[in-house]
């Protein structure tokens, strides 16, 4: 897995009858280690909702951006120099399994 292509799905319930109106599914995104495993589950969670009452979306998810991590990686911090002329860089490190 690589992080840069962790992606999240979020789907939408809407309703014919308000106007096709769509509102957040009352769950938290879910996410998934590649964007292809995130479409594969897509397709089957559409699959089983009614007259398309649902839809969705899968988006690759900048970990660095949203401070969450894929499922297997941790951050490692490395600081170089010393003092005021240090400089610390932040890596995605796949852990050992």
């Amino acid at each position: 897995m690589d992080p840069a292509t962790a992606a999240v799905m979020v789907l939408l319930r809407c309703s014919p009858v308000e106007g096709s109106v769509c509102k957040p599914v009352d769950m938290a995104p879910t996410m998934y280690a590649s964007l292809d495993l995130c479409m594969a589950s897509l397709k089957a969670r559409l699959a089983s909702a009614p007259n398309g009452e649902t839809v969705g979306r899968c988006r690759p998810v900048d970990a660095t951006v949203t401070d969450t991590l894929p499922v297997g990686y941790t951050r490692v911090f490395v600081t170089r120099g010393l003092g005021g002329d240090a400089i610390t860089s932040t890596y995605l490190v796949q852990q050992e399994r």
